[in-house]
C-alpha cells in the first residue's frame, strides 16, 4: 500500500511503519473433545478494583489496617466495598533497593510512552524511602537520563522527557552496563532490580543468556515489559510476513522474555502491557515491596471512561495517607475493546467488519479528497480532522497524547478489501489550542474500481475515548 501523510506541525509519526504481519496470541493447540461442557468463565463488568499503599506522617508504610478503615468514593458518591485484601507483608520497612528503568529509545517504541509515564507516577508514590531510582535509555549505547536518586519527581521528569534517539537496538550490552553500574554503587546486601521496556528486537539476542547470568551473579532481578514497535504495526491488505522473519522475531522476543524468567522477575507482554500499564507496574511494585492493599467496589456507571471517573480512597485513621492508587476499571463495551485490540493485533483488524460499534466521543470528521491529477492507481484519498477541544489536556494546558487510527474499506457485501492502522503522537501547545489548531491526518487506500464503505476509527489511547466515522465511496478508473 502506498501511504501519504499531511500533518499539522504539532503531529509526528512514530518512526517508520512497515508491512509486517503480527499477532500477540499464541497458536491454539489441538485438544481432545471434552466429555462434558465446561462452565463458562463469567466476568462482572461492573467491578472496579484498586491497589495502593498507606503511609504514616513519617512516610513509613502502614500494613495492618482492615476493611473498616477505608472508604471509597466515585464522583462524590460513597460505595460499599465488595472485596478487601491486606498487603502481602506486614513489614513496614525493607532493605534499600537500587532500581533502574531501562527504556528502549531507538525511536520505535514510543506508542505507549504516555501510559508508562502516568503509571510510573503511581509506582513512585508507592515505593519506600530507601529506593534509589535511575532512568536510562538505550539505542546502540546507554543514555543516562537520570542518575540514581531518591528524588521521585526528578526520576519521573526524566522518564517524561525521554525522546527517540537514532541507533540500533542493543538491549543486552546496555543491560550489562547498568548491571555493572549498580554493582559498583550498591552495598552487597542491597537489593537491585531493573525494569526493561523494549520491543525486544536486538539482532544480538544470543547474548541474552550471558546478560541473565551476569544479573544473577550480582543479585539483580530483571522485569521485562514487551511493547510493540512502529515497525510491528501492520499496514497492508493482509500479506503475511515471510516465515524466516517471523521465526527471527519470535526468537528475539523469547530471548527478551527469558531475562526475567531466569532472574526471578516477571515478564509482561501483549494487551496487559499495552492497555494497562497501571496493572503491570502495580504487579511489579507489589513484588518488590509487598505493601499494596486491594479494594474493589461495584460501580453503577460502568460506561464511564477514565476522565469521567473521579475515584477517591480515604483512610479513617488520623495521620495516615493513601498513596497513588492503581485502578483497574470495568471492561468497555466489547466492540470498543475490539478496536483497541486491532490497534496492536493484525488478526484483530480482520474481526472488526461491518458490524462494529459506533462511538462519537471525540470531535472528529472525515473528508473525501479528489484523486491526484494523473494518478495511475485507483484509490480513495481521505482527510481526518480531530478537534483539539475534545482531546485530553496535560498539566500545562496543552496536548501530549497518542492517537490510534484504524481504517477499513468494505465492499458492498461487507467484506474487507484493504486496511490501515497507525499510532501517532499528537502535540499541541496551549497557544495552538487557543488558535483553534487541530490534528490533521491524510491517507490513501488502494482498491479496484467500485462502490465501498470507508470506516475510520480514531482513538485517544490514554483515555480509550473514540469516534468512528463512515463514508460511502465510489472509486472510478
Amino acid at each position: 500500500m502506498n501511504l501519504e501523510g499531511t500533518w499539522c506541525p504539532s503531529v509526528r509519526l512514530l518512526g517508520a511503519l512497515f508491512s509486517l504481519s503480527f499477532c500477540f496470541l499464541e497458536p491454539a493447540h489441538a485438544q481432545e473433545p471434552l466429555e462434558e461442557a465446561e462452565e463458562p468463565i463469567r466476568i462482572d463488568v461492573n467491578i472496579v478494583s484498586l491497589r495502593f499503599s498507606v503511609k504514616d506522617a513519617a512516610a513509613n508504610f502502614v500494613n495492618n489496617l482492615t476493611i473498616d478503615d477505608f472508604q471509597v468514593f466515585e464522583n462524590g458518591r460513597r460505595h460499599d466495598l465488595a472485596f478487601f485484601e491486606p498487603p502481602r507483608t506486614q513489614k513496614t520497612t525493607s532493605t534499600p533497593l537500587w532500581l533502574t528503568l531501562l527504556l528502549d529509545v531507538s525511536g520505535s517504541t514510543f506508542a505507549t510512552r504516555g501510559e508508562e509515564v502516568l503509571a510510573a507516577r503511581l509506582f513512585f508514590e508507592n515505593v519506600n524511602e530507601f529506593t534509589k531510582v535511575g532512568v536510562f535509555g538505550f539505542t546502540d549505547q546507554v543514555l543516562p537520563f537520570q542518575d540514581f536518586t531518591s528524588n521521585r519527581q526528578a526520576a519521573l521528569d526524566a522518564l517524561a522527557a525521554a525522546h527517540p534517539h537514532l541507533g540500533r537496538t542493543a538491549i543486552y550490552s546496555s543491560l550489562n552496563s547498568v548491571i555493572g553500574l549498580m554493582a559498583k554503587r550498591a552495598l552487597p546486601e542491597d537489593r537491585k532490580a531493573v525494569i526493561v521496556i523494549s520491543d525486544g528486537m536486538d539482532d544480538n539476542y544470543v547474548l541474552s543468556r550471558a546478560s541473565a547470568a551476569r544479573a544473577r551473579e550480582h543479585g539483580v532481578v530483571i522485569y521485562t515489559i514487551w511493547v510493540p514497535s512502529a515497525a510491528q504495526l501492520y499496514i497492508s491488505s493482509g500479506r503475511p510476513a515471510a516465515g524466516a522473519k517471523v521465526a527471527d522475531r519470535e526468537a528475539k522476543e523469547a530471548a527478551f522474555a527469558q531475562l526475567s524468567e531466569s532472574t526471578g522477575g516477571m515478564h509482561f507482554g501483549g494487551f496487559e502491557a499495552i492497555l494497562d500499564f497501571d496493572n503491570v507496574l502495580a504487579q511489579i511494585n507489589d513484588e518488590l515491596f509487598g505493601n499494596l492493599y486491594g479494594l474493589a467496589y461495584y460501580t453503577d456507571r460502568p460506561e464511564l471512561d477514565r476522565r469521567q471517573r473521579n475515584i477517591r480512597v480515604e483512610v479513617e485513621a488520623p495521620g495516615y495517607s493513601v498513596q497513588g492508587v492503581f485502578k483497574n476499571l470495568p471492561d468497555r463495551i466489547e466492540a470498543k475493546r475490539d478496536y483497541i485490540a486491532a490497534l496492536f493485533d493484525n488478526e484483530g483488524v480482520s474481526r472488526l467488519g461491518a458490524g462494529a460499534g459506533h462511538f462519537h466521543e471525540l470531535g472528529a470528521n472525515i473528508d473525501l479528497l479528489r484523486p491526484r491529477q494523473g494518478a495511475e492507481e485507483t484509490s480513495i484519498r481521505f482527510r481526518l480532522r480531530v478537534a483539539s477541544y475534545s482531546l485530553e489536556k496535560d498539566s500545562s494546558g496543552g496536548i501530549n497524547s497518542q492517537l490510534g487510527i484504524i481504517g477499513i474499506l468494505l465492499d458492498q457485501s461487507g467484506n474487507e478489501v484493504v486496511r490501515l492502522r497507525e499510532i501517532l503522537k499528537a502535540r499541541l501547545t496551549e497557544k495552538e489550542i487557543r488558535e483553534a489548531r487541530g490534528i490533521i491526518y491524510t491517507n490513501r487506500l488502494l482498491a479496484p474500481p467500485g462502490k465501498y464503505l470507508l470506516k475510520v476509527a480514531v482513538m485517544e489511547i490514554p483515555s480509550w475515548r473514540m469516534t468512528v466515522l463512515e463514508r460511502a465511496v465510489h472509486i472510478t478508473e
